[in-house]
């Protein structure tokens, strides 16, 4: 678990350095291996690292590929980057630390923001184009790592948690009536807004871009369940079989870490 914060003025107004420590502050709790921070006129960038993989300084973020034109922070794990690295490796590309987070912004680097569909694993990208000067957001396939925005129209924030958000200068907060209303029916949130006013929840395989040219969010969902091809012909057996190898890959895929692994265990109905 790390935190990631960003802010992207559109007007193109600088962003201070002191402003985004403290909304990065307030989320300190999610890494304390480390603090990064990427300020330059109108983008700022925070993360809180929390080192799983490569625990030297050559995994602090913000990162910046190889041809300088893409930054990135980053929360969660990459099951699949070492197939993925080689294949950069295959391709030309120079790496100079063991982290996943280097294999995203490589491979963005090589394919484009298409390279996100290739991650396997929990993820909140956030990707600057210093040369292009664009903002992009991507979720995992299922949201399991979280992602917040609040856009004004002059501003994007967005963070990990909604705590970092609420210390923008500019943020008021206000109640989602709608929401309220959803939650106290249901007892649970349905849509992708929150209960402060302006605060979405940036939805599982979605990516996000932004630029002050055109001053709107674009939506890209890239990834959605498909139980449309089913095999009449597969076995009970080999139904098992092939479940029991599924998940043995899965758990061996997650194990990944240069730290000690733990795991929990749920149980019930949920």
């Amino acid at each position: 678990m790390c935190g990631i914060v960003g802010v992207y003025n559109l007007n193109g107004e600088p962003f201070p350095l002191c402003n985004i420590q403290k909304m990065a502050s307030k989320i300190q709790h999610r890494g304390l291996d480390g603090k990064g921070y990427y300020v330059k006129d109108n983008i700022a960038f925070a993360h809180n690292r929390l080192a799983i993989l490569d625990l030297s300084e050559n995994g602090k973020q913000p990162m910046m590929s190889n041809d300088n034109k893409w930054i990135i922070i980053f929360n969660g794990c990459i099951y699949n980057f070492l197939e993925l690295k080689q294949e950069l490796i295959s391709l030309g590309h120079v790496f100079t630390s063991q982290t996943d987070t280097e294999v995203i912004v490589e491979g963005v680097s090589e394919y484009g923001t298409q390279f996100i569909e290739k991650l396997n694993g929990m993820f909140a990208i956030a990707l600057w184009n210093v040369e292009e000067k664009y903002l992009v957001l991507s979720r995992d396939r299922f949201g399991v790592k979280p992602l917040y925005y609040w856009f004004n129209g002059d501003s994007l924030v967005f963070a990990s948690e909604i705590k970092a958000i609420i210390e923008h200068p500019d943020f008021k907060v206000e109640v989602n009536l709608d929401s309220l209303n959803e939650y106290f029916t249901f007892q649970n949130q349905f849509s992708f807004n929150t209960l402060f006013k302006g605060v979405e929840m940036l939805p599982p395989a979605n990516t996000i871009k932004i630029d002050s040219q055109t001053e709107i969010i674009t939506h890209n969902s890239w990834w959605d369940f498909d139980f449309t091809k089913s095999n009449n012909n597969i076995s009970f057996k080999e139904s098992k079989d092939k479940t029991q190898a599924l998940l043995k890959q899965a758990v061996e895929r997650q194990m990944i870490s240069d730290v000690p692994v733990g795991s929990y265990l749920s149980g019930g109905m949920d």
